[in-house]
């Protein structure tokens, strides 16, 4: 969580900067604390780095001095930020500011409730957010590499998830804003107690925010019927009437594989997002699909970037165009005509550039058909 975060909370009639200051958006925020103790009384112990000080400096007076030497205390903690109730103290002193600038930590005045009820609900933020980043721990944890059991346990853990099996989705709002995910999060959790409710076999729905977009979970109660089951183009329809949606949807896998399904429906979610698809499914993703399932493995990537690598390099040296003519002849399938077509060159030249790439990734004796097979591995 971050001090953006907390700028966003709809507890502030308005809220704005006491001094200029740069680069504090993103400062992290560890919890919410009040000021309501004059400095070096032993009570600022209590104050640790990144936390959100909120305080209307009450104690403080018409006494200047004792308003710097309190909001410095703070800053020398390295806190997050300083929010003022503009109650008694209008403005800070250049001191403070100068102090506030070289630090990065902001000080802001604001206009709103009762500091009690801001802290309540900041740290109704702080407990939601160390949530989430416990679930965000452990969907890690299940994306790493480990064992069926270890799988079923951390999706106990995620979503109180016992069924056979678990579908997955990933989505995202089509704005790109905070308050459009938290809205659209409430919104799936309405459509998928519903979906729970009309559907027997399944056994229990989830939803939460995970890297920048949100993941859903439906596990059910009995093994899948088909490879595709009604329940997932049912599914797909009941996420569209949400509203305005960017989705990726995964497969009904074994609740042990859950991981799977979780890495689909991200995969689906990001092709759908480059192909300006509301939803994408990853039963309809075709060819695609084994290009990324490719690309999820470490070491087929490296190898794949180590022979592009060395096209690129014998390009830069020798002003050849290699690299672009190995990739048109791999999107084309290893077909020499549309490659000449797409790149406006004669058929012969792509001959000799094909000799050329075959010489250069040290495959001389590959026939184009292998050296397409190649090809459309490296630039899956």
């Amino acid at each position: 969580m971050t001090v953006q975060d907390i700028l966003e909370l709809p507890v502030f009639d308005s809220i704005w900067l006491a001094a200029p200051c740069d680069d504090y958006a993103s400062r992290p925020v560890g919890k919410p604390s009040s000021l309501d103790h004059e400095p070096f009384s032993g009570e600022y112990d209590a104050f640790r780095p990144n936390d959100f000080v909120f305080t209307s400096l009450g104690f403080a007076g018409a006494d200047p001095n004792l308003v710097d030497d309190s909001l410095i205390e703070l800053m020398n903690r390295d806190v997050a930020a300083i929010a003022i109730k503009p109650v008694i103290v209008k403005s800070i002193s250049a001191k403070v500011a100068e102090v506030s600038a070289q630090k990065h930590i902001p000080v802001f005045f604001y206009s709103g409730r009762y500091i009690e009820s801001i802290l309540a609900e900041v740290m109704d933020l702080v407990e939601a957010d160390q949530a989430e980043s416990e679930r965000t721990r452990l969907i890690d944890g299940i994306l790493s590499p480990s064992d069926e059991n270890a799988v079923r346990t951390s999706m106990f853990a995620i979503a109180k998830m016992t069924g056979a099996t678990v579908q997955g989705f990933a989505a995202k709002p089509v704005s790109d804003d905070n308050l459009a995910l938290h809205a659209l999060q409430s919104s799936l959790a309405a459509m998928l107690d519903d979906y729970e409710h009309r559907w027997d076999d399944v056994e229990r729905t989830f939803i939460g925010p995970y890297r920048n977009s949100l993941l859903g979970l439906v596990s059910f109660k009995r093994p899948p019927q088909s490879v595709i089951t009604i329940e997932e183009a049912d599914l797909e329809l009941c996420i569209t009437r949400v509203g305005p949606i960017i989705c990726g949807i995964g497969q009904e896998v074994p609740l042990g594989e859950g991981d799977l399904t979780i890495r689909q429906a991200r995969a689906a979610l990001m092709s759908a997002e480059e192909r300006g698809l509301a939803t994408l499914r990853w039963s309809k993703m075709g060819a695609n699909a084994l290009r990324v399932a490719a690309q999820t493995d470490r070491l087929f990537s490296q190898t794949a970037d180590f022979n592009k690598a060395r096209l690129k390099e014998y390009d830069a040296a020798h002003s050849t165009a290699l690299f672009e003519t190995a990739r048109t002849f791999a999107e084309s399938y290893g077909e020499v005509t549309t490659t000449a077509n797409q790149l406006f060159q004669h058929r012969n030249t792509i001959h000799y550039r094909l000799k050329q790439i075959k010489e250069v990734l040290g495959f001389k004796d590959l026939t184009d058909h292998e050296l397409a097979f190649f090809l459309m591995l490296i630039f899956a």
